[in-house]
């Protein structure tokens, strides 16, 4: 789709939406769906703190040094507003818990925002009306772009559209005026990136490129608030960010219908297993299993999980099944493994993606085998168990738990959290863990957010 002259590039639309955003402005709704992306958030950082890559990069940003201006959570200390957001950013991606926008190619938004806004926000001295306002603002723009984006071409959404959010809420806190809000989002698109390879791979560098992400964020605000610039056709210039990284598919539409009027923050999933996302309708239907077959008495004789076409050739295929991931990135990926610890154990938790030698879950997961339905939709599937006695289940797959239409309840947030932060690199104890809950539910109302800040640091 063309540029609409009429309105200009869309990052002028953006930059004069955030820079006028009051809290005021914001429905009641949307601030309570922009808490629990907070609060889940929050958590996931937590408990990625002792997720492999993470330790590698702290080493690397405190041998840096540099300023003490923004808060490393759970290890502490004080560094570079930047590098701070990066590292929470990881953090909060290592494990591949955090939200998604599931109908935007399963974007991310919530870790690279959350970092740039609390790097930005403890480096500014903004309060917690200040944050969840940038927090909305950022994670509506993340999911803006992701959805005009519809040709798939390999980019690591979460990095690649992230940036922009991340940018939104750090330029927001940092009180950027319209002119330099354009110019932060031009210096962004100078750094996004990110691609898929890395999943591929089992590389650590998926972690890495949310926290670049939030990175990126940070030092955008901070160079246009110094008058530094960037593009200034950030989207659709000749050379602009739908042209270059997605030639063949993209609508503008969604970046501008019902913008300042409908936060996409509304619409996030958050993640019941730390997993990648389209893996979640598997390890339900999974446990759906677990808990209704004679499991105790019954041994299972075999398992096919029959798909369509791309998942069969990409998981299932016998060139492709991998039912023994080596390393934590593939345990995340392998629909083998995840459906094996789903059946064996009827729990795919943080342990079950870090504790690769368990050997019932190996032992369940070697007994998969696939097929594939020509005719067949995204997304269909079903598991079919056959167990010795003869009997045999089959369950299709449903939309998947977390979602808007089927989401984790307080209660089961709060105990996410509660299970991130008894993971921590230092686990927090449960009072401190209690007192983050309670004042990221009201942060609104928090006038000096340091105190929740450094609640989760040592």
């Amino acid at each position: 789709m063309a540029n609409d002259d009429s309105r200009g590039d869309p990052a002028l639309a953006l930059a004069a939406h955030i820079t006028s955003a009051r809290f005021a402005d914001i429905p009641a709704d949307c601030i309570d769906a922009a808490k629990r992306d907070v609060l889940d958030t929050f958590g996931v950082m937590l408990g990625g703190s002792s997720a492999p890559g993470i330790a590698e990069l702290a080493r690397v940003t405190h041998r840096w040094g540099g300023l003490e201006e923004s808060s490393l959570l759970v290890f502490g200390g004080k560094m570079p507003a930047h590098h701070a957001a990066m590292m929470n950013s990881a953090m909060g991606h290592a494990l591949d818990f955090d939200d998604t926008l599931d109908r935007a190619g399963n974007i991310h938004p919530g870790t690279s925002v959350l970092a740039a806004s609390l790097a930005a926000a403890e480096a500014s001295g903004a309060v917690g009306e200040d944050l969840i306002l940038a927090v909305t603002l950022g994670l509506d723009v993340s999911c803006r772009l992701a959805l005009a984006a519809h040709d798939d071409r390999g980019w690591h959404r979460t990095g690649t559209f992230g940036i922009f959010g991340a940018t939104a809420a750090a330029g927001k806190l940092l009180v950027l005026d319209e002119r330099q809000m354009v110019h932060a989002f031009g210096i962004a698109y100078s750094q996004a990136a990110g691609n898929r390879q890395c999943i591929t791979d089992g590389a650590l560098t998926k972690r890495f490129q949310a926290g670049q992400a939030a990175h990126g964020g940070v030092l955008s605000a901070v160079l246009a608030k110094e008058g530094f610039t960037g593009a200034y056709n950030v989207f659709t210039g000749r050379y602009g960010f739908f042209p270059m990284y997605q030639p063949d598919g993209y609508d503008l539409a969604p970046i501008y219908d019902g913008l300042g009027e409908v936060f996409l923050g509304n619409e996030l999933s958050h993640k019941p297993y730390p997993c990648g996302r389209p893996t979640h309708t598997y390890i339900d239907a999974a446990i759906e299993l677990h808990r209704s077959l004679d499991l105790t008495n019954f041994a299972v004789e075999s398992i096919e999980v029959t798909t369509n076409e791309d998942t069969y050739r990409a998981q299932f295929h016998p060139s492709m099944i991998n039912p023994k991931p080596q390393n934590q990135v593939e345990s995340q990926f392998s629909l083998p493994y995840l459906i094996g610890s789903g059946l064996a154990l009827g729990r795919v938790g943080i342990d079950q993606v870090t504790d690769l030698e368990n050997p019932t879950v190996l032992a369940m997961a070697d007994r998969i085998t696939g097929a594939s339905r020509e005719d067949a939709p995204k997304g269909w599937g079903k598991i079919e168990v056959h167990l010795s006695d003869g009997s045999s289940r089959v369950v299709e797959l449903a939309p998947p738990s977390g979602s808007p239409v089927n989401p984790l309840s307080a209660v089961q947030l709060e105990e996410k959290f509660r299970d991130c932060a008894a993971h921590a690199l230092i686990p927090l104890d449960p009072a401190t863990a209690e007192a983050i809950i309670e004042s990221v539910l009201c942060i609104q109302d928090v006038g000096d957010l340091s105190e929740l800040i450094n609640l989760a640091c040592h």
